[in-house]
């Protein structure tokens, strides 16, 4: 069992993207629990909650994501970028890939995933 930390672009300035962000991610991370591993999506996890954050720009609610995220990542094996359009310009994305790969951990673009993985 592979243990996978998701990640995928969330924050827009449409919030219909950002819907969209949340429902693709949550299809993959769907499918790489089917495949029998286990995985910790951010935006799945994270999307419902930040409804409750009332008054936070998207800046200070990553800022409250960032330990949280820091918890899950120290546990997990390996990290996936969702790379829907815009991934490379998300921040959080950009300290994930750092993480990982400084502790010589694999990071993989879900594109680039052998679809048999799923």
């Amino acid at each position: 069992m592979r243990k996978i930390f998701l990640a995928c672009p969330y924050s827009h300035a449409d919030a219909a993207v950002v819907q969209e962000r949340f429902i693709a991610c949550n299809a993959v991370a769907a499918g790489i629990i089917e495949a029998g591993h286990a995985v910790f999506s951010q935006v799945s996890m994270s999307h419902p909650i930040n409804q409750a954050f009332a008054g936070k720009d998207s800046t200070a609610v990553g800022k409250l994501w960032a330990p949280v995220d820091a918890v899950f990542m120290e546990l997990l094996e390996e990290l996936i970028v969702l790379d829907l359009p815009g991934w490379e310009l998300s921040g959080g994305i950009k300290r994930e890939i750092a993480f990982f790969e400084a502790r010589g951990r694999r990071v993989s673009l879900w594109s680039q995933v052998d679809q048999e993985f799923i």
